[in-house]
């Protein structure tokens, strides 16, 4: 039996991604909203990435 070689994927150059996915990357864009991340603040951060996890 032949091993098969795992491709490394890189998820960061993929043109698409999963609908649960973009529609979190689209309301992270909408709430950072073109700021630079020194402008953004630790609280403002925390918001952000702890709203991922919760289901509203």
């Amino acid at each position: 039996m032949r091993r098969t070689i795992k491709k490394k994927i890189n998820l960061n150059k993929l043109k698409s991604g999963c609908s649960p996915c973009m529609k979190e990357a689209n309301i992270m864009e909408q709430k950072i909203s073109n700021r630079k991340i020194s402008e953004i603040k630790l609280e403002e951060i925390k918001d952000i990435v702890s709203s991922m996890f919760r289901r509203d």
